[in-house]
């Protein structure tokens, strides 16, 4: 199911078949609340953190309260627990983009490039369930499974010294949101007035976790500023309801 391998001395990485899929990535996520339940529940101690990515799951932890030999043991433990159950529903939100060209930088390269309109763009790119299937890159970036493959485009040659925080780009066979400004070399098509990542909640900085799918929406310029300032007054109410996977 996984093998172990040491990263540093305080951590395990946890590496499953090297494939991005949604059997494995639930084989990931399934293990990774295994070991939570575990750590709630007191059977097992000295684990900090939990870190999952598409194919693998690295865990850190405190030697002085844990030693290797009783993490590898309880690890060895928990894989008979694990197995693969298809996620027939999640929860899934609604990420409102506005495809205006005074957002999406690079929305004319990639229609030309896909040879697509940009209502042909806004459609293929509006239809799937996107999984949610690691955060990553920077504090909750989204990286996602489903991209029609009408949209493949490669990165920038250049990377951008700075994209504004919400941004919506495609490198390559994935799209993704840049949660704060920051650099960036992905392929710029749109923008959501969703705050993706909050420093000043300690509890839930994150608007989006891994395994959970999200389903993008086209809005007008006006509609994006207006649930910005909504987002911005906290009375913006998110579009959250549960996806029937099947």
């Amino acid at each position: 199911m996984f093998s172990v391998h040491f990263s540093g001395s305080k951590a395990l990485l946890l590496r499953f078949k090297q494939e991005i899929s949604l059997q494995i990535n639930t084989l990931v996520l399934n293990t990774s609340q295994r070991i939570q339940k575990a750590i709630e529940e007191k059977e097992i101690y000295g684990i900090d953190e939990l870190v999952s990515a598409y194919a693998s799951l690295l865990i850190y932890f405190n030697p002085c309260r844990i030693s290797l030999n009783v993490l590898l043991d309880f690890l060895e433990k928990i894989k008979s627990d694990i197995m693969f159950t298809e996620q027939n529903s999640s929860l899934c939100i609604e990420i409102p983009l506005c495809y205006d060209e005074e957002f999406g930088l690079d929305l004319e390269f990639v229609c030309k490039h896909n040879n697509l309109s940009k209502e042909e763009l806004i459609i293929f790119h509006t239809k799937p369930y996107y999984r949610v299937f690691m955060l990553g890159f920077m504090a909750g970036f989204p990286y996602l499974g489903g991209l029609d493959e009408k949209l493949f485009t490669p990165r920038l040659s250049t990377p951008r010294i700075k994209i504004e925080a919400g941004s919506v780009g495609i490198a390559d066979k994935q799209t993704g949101i840049y949660p704060i400004s920051s650099p960036g070399g992905w392929q710029i098509i749109a923008r959501t007035p969703l705050q993706l990542f909050n420093q000043s909640d300690e509890k839930n900085p994150t608007l989006l976790r891994a395994g959970m799918f999200l389903k993008f929406k086209a809005i007008s310029k006006s509609e994006f500023y207006f649930i910005e300032e909504q987002v911005c007054k906290n009375s913006y109410q998110k579009e959250i309801y549960e996806y029937k996977n099947h």
